[in-house]
């Protein structure tokens, strides 16, 4: 059986399917890794060797500036896009028996390219984007018109509910039911797979010595805004200052920004921490809210503070806010003062937010090995399908 996975170089986006990848390979699948190098983002030699015996193949490029500026722009640029034509052949060459589509606006032409290809295909999910009600994806509205409007013009199906892309086939979102509530959008067919986040390697572990250095007498408030919109050192200095004006021992992943933050010497910092491991040892985490980061954080039962910066961002605040997990704050409104108040609430354990978390970690699952286990279903199905 050979089954195809297509995705981004994005950090946030690799993480969670490297551990698909080998589930596949160990449940006997020989797997072709289809790369869209984002921002002209490479596949590190960690990640390469992370995949095993993957073929890996970059099959194009996306931008992500244009995903910020002018939407009527991205109906012309996706249009013009070669990703669709170099997808197509990419898979008549390859030949598998099924694709899996990282499904996300910036993949659109690549979904394109899937369709007119005739390989079956399936869509799955790095955010909660493809189960959220679209009167909470006000802020990407223009952006989705565009796409929806690209896609259904390529005959891919398309949600008018979510704004966002389906397969005909198979639809996979790794979340679970406590974090969604009764807001989701799972009736057209969505299945959910549990959380991203079990332990597995996945190419991107780090030492960070400086966990010896925690006071165990302290709370532990863990700063981190990811891979690709730390650049921010005002806001981040901010966030950090006002978790630090609590009392608690703050760490904060910093990236190439140590230097130019200027935080005191009992603020621990990295470039890049082991988020997972952080995250046992933290009692609060204070988030951009990348979906790997809370999902991360609800395995962790780690009560979260959500700023939400760009993109699918905003949603995973609205669900975590929703379920009880965490709080939010919109940037404008980030203050130190707003910051510690928040902080000081997360840590009060009379506000449950502990509690709640840890009552949801029987759903968490794995969902590489579950989402693993439905693809080659789906294949079987469809080849038993083929012989009669």
């Amino acid at each position: 059986m050979r089954v195809a996975f297509l995705t981004t170089t994005q950090h946030g986006h690799l993480n969670p399917y490297i551990p698909v990848v080998n589930a596949l390979q160990n449940a006997g699948a020989e797997v072709e890794l289809l790369l869209l190098s984002a921002d002209g983002g490479v596949l590190d030699e960690r990640r390469r060797q992370a995949l095993g015996k993957a073929r890996v193949q970059v099959i194009g490029q996306v931008e992500m500036a244009p995903w910020s500026g002018d939407p009527e722009k991205i109906g012309p640029m996706l249009r013009s896009s070669p990703v669709a034509g170099r997808t197509a052949d990419a898979l008549r060459a390859a030949a598998p028996d099924f694709v899996l589509v990282d499904s996300l606006p910036v993949t659109a032409s690549a979904m394109a390219g899937a369709q007119a290809s005739g390989v079956p295909y399936g869509m799955v999910w790095a955010n909660l984007g493809g189960v959220c009600p679209r009167e909470h994806r006000r802020g990407r509205w223009p952006y989705d018109e565009q796409v929806g409007g690209y896609l259904t013009g390529h005959g891919v199906l398309w949600s008018t509910r979510t704004h966002s892309a389906r397969s005909p086939i198979l639809n996979l979102m790794p979340t679970i039911p406590a974090l969604l509530g009764d807001d989701g959008v799972t009736d057209d067919g969505v299945q959910l797979v549990g959380l991203p986040g079990a332990a597995g390697t996945r190419g991107d572990e780090v030492a960070f010595p400086d966990l010896d250095r925690i006071d165990p007498g302290r709370p532990v408030v863990y700063v981190s805004f990811g891979t690709i919109f730390y650049r921010r050192p005002d806001l981040l200095r901010t966030v950090t200052m006002g978790a630090a004006a609590t009392g608690a021992q703050v760490i904060a992943s910093v990236g190439d920004l140590a230097e130019e933050l200027a935080l005191p010497g009992e603020v621990l910092t990295a470039p890049y921490v082991p988020q997972r491991e952080v995250l046992e040892r933290a009692d609060v985490f204070v988030t951009h809210g990348g979906y790997n980061s809370v999902a991360e954080s609800i395995r962790a039962a780690t009560p979260m503070l959500v700023i939400p910066l760009a993109v699918d961002q905003p949603i995973q605040a609205y669900f975590v806010d929703s379920a009880g997990f965490g709080t939010a704050l919109e940037p404008a409104g980030v203050t130190e003062e707003a910051v510690a108040k928040a902080v000081t609430d997360l840590l009060d354990p009379g506000r449950d937010y502990r509690a709640r978390l840890r009552a949801a970690r029987p759903e968490c699952g794995d969902s590489a090995v579950r989402t693993a286990e439905l693809v080659i279903g789906t294949v079987e199905t469809l080849q038993r399908k083929g012989e009669q």
